[in-house]
């Protein structure tokens, strides 16, 4: 299937499903604890856009990031003229999200995340959080490395200067 196929199917068939090389994958139900951390950062990062419009945060929005692969991140982060020229009346969004947020479920396999981070980085994503709740950490990729950060360190990257959250208050499990 296409991503062209993909867009034109009815918006609750699409609902549970992302697009992985022409196939349909089933997305499993988020857990309340999911949506909470999901919610919090995405209310800590629209906060910050208030105060610095740099960009802005959307959650669970299908983008495109291949020819034959949509996902739906978490939380996608868009910056500057990304953002700006977005056609917000349009999915998937036609692009990766300069960072990427994907919240780990305990029922990801390592090997279907490490596709998902590559496929964000192939699209041009810049950074890729993957939020593990289940370990108290976050590891912040970027094509060449990765940092876990866990208890008191710091969330914050050079994509948003001045944001910074300990990972502790974002993954409060309350």
């Amino acid at each position: 299937m296409s991503v062209e196929e993909f867009a034109q199917m009815e918006t609750a068939e699409t609902e549970a499903y992302e697009l992985v090389d022409g196939v349909l994958v089933a997305l499993s139900s988020p857990t309340p604890l999911h949506n909470i951390i999901r919610g919090r950062l995405e209310k800590l990062i629209l906060i910050y856009f208030d105060q610095n419009p740099i960009g802005y945060a959307i959650s669970e929005t299908d983008s495109r990031l291949g020819r034959r692969t949509v996902r739906r991140p978490d939380l996608s982060i868009f910056l500057g003229d990304r953002w700006k020229n977005l056609n917000l009346t349009i999915i998937p969004i036609p692009l990766a999200p300069d960072i990427a947020v994907e919240v780990l479920s305990m029922s990801e396999h390592a090997g279907a995340l490490a596709r998902k981070i590559r496929d964000y980085f192939s699209a041009g994503s810049r950074e890729v959080w993957v939020l593990d709740p289940e370990n108290g950490e976050v590891t912040v990729r970027i094509k060449s490395e990765a940092r876990i950060i866990e208890g008191t360190d710091i969330l914050e990257t050079p994509l948003l200067p001045g944001f910074s959250v300990s990972v502790a208050t974002l993954l409060g499990d309350r």
